[in-house]
């Protein structure tokens, strides 16, 4: 829902009329898209037209849903339902976290499958362990070791300078600021400079404080898609390889049935 509000300060400082759109929580200017937060409204509609936007965008880009008959365990299924409505949502890098925790859950089951043991082990540990019991193909445990090391171990421990680093440089515009002066007006300037080329780019390290986080959430919203893609076929193909029907007959027989 739209309203129209305040009279936009930024504009009538350039002798024109222009007033604010009230937007969720939102006051918005639609001449120079200057915007206010107040707080003492919900943000839900704007969080709820930013998830709706997000998954409409992404929704084509990825594998198409699964359902829990699709896999037939429900502790694979809801994992692979939170890393994948959290992608849809935007929300990338806890998508990306919940994969390495889905994959874990998966050499978990696999464990208690063959060995009847609810192991409690970390990602490495349980690794090792379907590594030195032969529990899975050679060319899937080195999946899920490169997957470990390259995207699992970074994102769970934070470590945000090494996921980046592969970016290189960040191009950045320092634009001077005079805190004596008007922020706004050096700010706008500072963009016309930009736009028009009178102001150069500047090259900084990715992995630079200043620029890091902002590198990251691109970086994860090009590279969620892919890691999410090899986590789901990987997923469907232990399902086949791993979770046979016949193989849980033979753990009751070894084992015996919960009921």
């Amino acid at each position: 829902m739209e309203e129209k509000g305040f009279l936009c300060r930024v504009c009538e400082n350039k002798g024109k009329e222009s007033f604010m759109i009230e937007r969720h929580d939102m006051l918005i200017c639609p001449t120079c898209k200057t915007s206010f937060i107040m707080k003492e409204k919900s943000p839900l509609g704007r969080y709820e037209e930013g998830w709706k936007r997000n998954a409409e965008y992404m929704f084509p880009l990825v594998r198409p849903p699964l359902y829990l008959n699709d896999l037939a365990n429900p502790r694979l299924y809801f994992l692979y339902e939170d890393s994948y409505h959290t992608l849809l949502i935007g929300k990338y890098n806890a998508s990306i976290v919940l994969m390495g925790v889905l994959l874990e859950a998966l050499m978990k089951e696999r464990i208690w499958l063959k060995l009847g043991l609810y192991f409690r082990g970390a990602y490495g540990a349980c690794l090792r362990k379907i590594e030195n019991e032969r529990l899975m193909d050679a060319k899937d445990i080195s999946f899920l070791r490169k997957f470990k090391d390259n995207i699992r171990n970074p994102y769970q421990h934070a470590d945000d300078a090494q996921i980046v680093k592969e970016m290189g440089f960040y191009r950045v515009y320092p634009i001077p600021i005079d805190n004596s002066k008007s922020v706004a007006k050096q700010l706008e300037q500072g963009m016309k400079s930009v736009k028009t080329g009178k102001l150069k780019p500047v090259l900084m390290p990715v992995t630079h404080p200043l620029v890091r986080d902002i590198a990251k959430k691109e970086y994860d919203r090009k590279q969620v898609i892919g890691f999410f893609n090899q986590v789901y076929d990987f997923l469907l193909s232990a399902k086949i390889k791993y979770f046979k029907q016949e193989e849980y007959e033979e753990h009751h027989k070894k084992f015996g049935k919960p009921i």
